[in-house]
């Protein structure tokens, strides 16, 4: 073996470990997007992140959302959850988080529908109708309980963050 293949190896061999741990956490992060962790899950998840014990998944500051309403997170690996593929995540909460994806300016609720068909029997956050008439909000917030105090989640908020589409879970009870 030459000196530049031992050289390659070495370093595949100590990458591995981080690809791996990217996996890891971008499955993780699917499985949370999609609901399918329990509280204790999410809770676990969330401390490891708040002891920076999750290094393949941290805050991407402001640029990455531009003007958007928005706390973006980005994964180090592609994350996919309810058929969409993204490695930024809008943490609006502790207990919620949606995948966030840039689509072009007024396609959002094309989009978005689409996700609301996919996921199927979801409906409108119940007072969504009064957002839009008492404050002008635009967008869409659609809602699907799936029991064990989760709600999965497609909110496209034109009125603070136009080009974007989220989708996920929170795992609390939301309006």
């Amino acid at each position: 073996m030459s000196i530049k293949t031992t050289t390659l190896c070495a370093l595949l061999g100590l990458l591995a470990p981080t690809a791996a741990m990217a996996q890891d956490s971008a499955a993780t992060l699917s499985r949370l997007l999609e609901c399918k962790l329990t509280a204790d899950q999410v809770a676990a998840f969330t401390d490891s992140i708040n002891a920076e014990e999750v290094t393949d998944f941290a805050h991407a500051g402001s640029a990455a959302s531009g003007d958007a309403a928005l706390s973006l997170w980005k994964s180090d690996a592609p994350i996919t959850a309810w058929g969409e593929t993204s490695d930024l995540v809008h943490l609006s909460s502790t207990t919620e988080m949606l995948l966030a994806f840039k689509v072009a300016p007024g396609q959002e609720l094309t989009r978005g529908k689409t996700i609301v068909d996919r996921i199927g029997g979801m409906s409108p956050r119940p007072d969504q109708a009064a957002m839009e008439e008492t404050y002008g909000w635009k967008g869409m917030d659609y809602r699907k309980p799936l029991g064990g105090n989760r709600t999965a989640r497609v909110l496209v908020d034109l009125s603070y963050s136009p080009g974007w589409v989220t989708v996920g879970c929170a795992y609390s009870d939301i309006l």
